[in-house]
């Protein structure tokens, strides 16, 4: 392998590699593997290839967490008008020179959190794929994280979150109770299957029906 970027930079250690034999590259966080791609930029990670079939072909995607951008980059070239949010400003940079991201994504150097609670956008899908290392940050599980989400949603509107563990680990669980108290119906799906592997959290914006007094 051929070492394109190194960076460490606070309490991140990023790597990008290139495997010679056939020009692939990854994008490396301390111990854990974020992006796999081709020459082309084509994503080659089981659970990005798993959310972009849970998605869809959105008209628009608001992305939390970047990393290589494969997710994006895949999206954008289907059509979709994809905004990608994350809180360290080379992933974008690093995300551009070495990964394909398209020009027209739009990027957005901010806290995901802090991001849904200034924005008043809408968007047809929301994926969420922050990580640090492994584990999500306890900073993204704030107790209003679904309202937030649901707010930045339209109506029948798609949440896809991704958690690298088993879908009876805490982090799923509790991403699905924090969806369910505010009204929604999250399925998980195991990618990989079993305990090992990632899951999904999956929703949909049902709109609230209210019911009048006679």
């Amino acid at each position: 392998m051929r070492v394109l970027v190194e960076r460490d930079d606070d309490d991140r250690n990023v790597r990008i590699v290139e495997r010679q034999r056939d020009g692939s590259r990854l994008y490396y966080d301390g111990g854990a593997l974020y992006t796999h791609v081709d020459v082309d930029g084509c994503n080659r990670l089981g659970y990005i290839a798993a959310m972009e079939r849970v998605l869809g072909e959105p008209d628009s995607l608001l992305l939390l967490g970047t990393a290589g951008g494969a997710l994006a980059t895949q999206l954008s070239r289907n059509g979709t008008a994809v905004t990608a949010v994350d809180n360290w400003s080379m992933a974008f940079e690093i995300a551009r020179q070495w990964f394909h991201l398209p020009a027209d994504v739009e990027c957005v150097h901010a806290d995901a959190v802090e991001f849904l609670r200034s924005t008043t956008e809408q968007w047809s899908a929301i994926a969420i794929d922050v990580f640090h290392e492994a584990e999500i940050p306890k900073s993204l599980l704030t107790s209003d994280i679904a309202g937030l989400l649901r707010r930045a949603m339209r109506p029948d509107g798609l949440i896809v979150w991704n958690v690298a563990d088993s879908p009876n680990s805490w982090p799923a669980s509790w991403i699905m109770k924090a969806l369910r108290s505010e009204g929604l119906a999250p399925i998980s799906q195991s990618v990989m299957g079993g305990e090992v592997g990632n899951t999904l959290v999956v929703c949909r914006n049902t709109p609230r029906i209210s019911v009048r007094a006679s």
